[in-house]
């Protein structure tokens, strides 16, 4: 454990994020894009149909995941503030805590998922072979939510621990498990979209069993202990977390609002469209994630440890990573949008071209994504959890729902100029927060 403080609180700070922060971004990138490639393997070879009803699915799957997300985040900031004081059992019991409700709260919200997809997919507007097949595979994941959950919250402990070079291992070979898994049941044997769901929680599920195995022997600084539930623990854990679930779960359920709209104006072709969007967004957040979340064990450590510079110049590493990573995005999808499209779905020259139209025009979000993500990170790490909370829901909620409804009138043009018009108002509500609260704290 000393080793770890040394390594936070001591490290240059321009070492420290090459370190840690680099392998944390390409760790998160890969743990997140077997799901990409699980759509385009969808696309590629079951068809639009499947691949909609995926992209319909997935935003109730990670609603799932981002509970144990959101215990595992809000656990960590506390975790690392208490090992940067030295209150090593105190960290160990926060830690247990955290690991066994996250798999309660799995479990619980896994059979409701279970019990009430057809209903919800159905609301949505979904019918006949759309519907079926959105069931099937939310189903099969769900069933398997109570352990692949756990993978997002050991990831974070292990980072925690000074594991970051171990934790982008795991979670390079998680996705290349779940991808080998799924070319088997997808291309070798010709299964259905079900087998993908399978695919990918199998390859999940073994590697939360290796990421968890190291904490079960207790050869880190973190370990199991035996602890009674605590009001206190529990509320703490849940209030330090609930930005970044907010986050997660509000994004989650504007995608469903949005997935419903383009149903409605121009079916399954606008959802796949979006969907494309969607999977390049999810590479692009857990690789900003990433940044910023790999060096909250240092920014806990430091502000525990009342190193303030320190804090700031870690800080203005993570923001520059992030503020170049958007705008290289943003490039990229300019210049090649139908290229992009295309490597997930074949269709004729009148469905690519309405693609390209719409990529072309949510592109744009990442100019200015960087800016409230930034702000939002940095302050659910150090403990400002209002300002945190304010900017998720701006960010993921409340702007998306505006613009949904001023854009809407517009038709498909106007729900493509959601995403970057929220992205744009939430990025002045940030830049507010910034000069008028966070830069006041980092200053004290």
């Amino acid at each position: 454990m000393h080793s770890n403080q040394d390594f936070f609180l001591y490290t240059r700070p321009s070492r420290l994020f090459f370190k840690a922060s680099i392998p944390g971004a390409i760790g998160m990138i890969a743990s997140n894009i077997y799901f990409s490639l699980e759509m385009l393997l969808i696309g590629r070879l079951i068809g639009q149909t499947a691949f909609a009803a995926g992209n319909l699915a997935l935003p109730l799957i990670l609603i799932n995941f981002a509970l144990a997300d959101m215990v595992a985040v809000g656990s960590s900031v506390r975790i690392a503030i208490r090992l940067g004081e030295g209150e090593t059992e105190s960290a160990n019991r926060i830690f247990t805590t955290a690991v066994v409700t996250a798999m309660l709260l799995s479990l619980l919200t896994s059979l409701i998922l279970i019990a009430a997809c057809p209903l919800l997919f159905s609301l949505m507007g979904a019918d006949t072979s759309l519907l079926d097949d959105a069931t099937v595979y939310l189903r099969t994941y769900a069933a398997f939510c109570p352990i692949t959950c756990l993978v997002f919250v050991f990831d974070n402990y292990l980072r925690i621990c000074g594991r970051v070079r171990f934790s982008m291992v795991m979670n390079i070979v998680m996705s290349l498990l779940c991808l080998l898994f799924e070319f088997i049941f997808l291309y070798v044997l010709d299964l259905g979209i079900a087998f993908a769901a399978l695919g990918t929680s199998l390859g999940m599920s073994i590697a939360c069993i290796i990421c968890a195995w190291p904490f079960i022997r207790g050869r880190l600084a973190l370990h199991f202990v035996r602890v009674r539930p605590s009001l206190s623990t529990l509320s703490d854990i849940f209030a330090q977390g609930l930005p970044n679930f907010l986050n997660n779960i509000s994004g989650k359920i504007t995608s469903i609002l949005m997935n419903s709209l383009l149903l409605r104006w121009g079916g399954d072709i606008a959802v796949s469209i979006y969907g494309v969007f969607m999977n390049i967004d999810g590479i692009i957040v857990p690789g900003m994630y990433g940044v910023f979340d790999s060096l909250q064990p240092a920014i806990g450590y430091n502000w525990g440890a009342e190193r303030k510079d320190r804090v700031r110049r870690i800080a203005l590493y993570c923001v520059i990573a992030i503020a170049v990573m958007c705008i290289a995005f943003t490039v990229l999808l300019l210049a090649f949008p139908g290229g992009i499209f295309s490597l997930f779905l074949h269709t004729d020259s009148a469905s690519l071209e309405l693609a390209i139209h719409a990529i072309t025009i949510m592109a744009f979000t990442y100019l200015v994504r960087w800016i409230s993500y930034a702000c939002q990170s940095f302050s659910s790490a150090i403990g400002n959890n209002r300002e945190a909370t304010v900017l998720s829901i701006c960010s993921a909620l409340v702007f998306p729902l505006l613009m949904m409804l001023v854009l809407q009138n517009f038709q498909l043009d106007g729900i493509w100029l959601v995403t970057p018009s929220a992205a744009f108002l939430t990025s002045i509500v940030a830049v507010v927060i910034y000069f008028v609260q966070i830069r006041r704290v980092v200053r004290d």
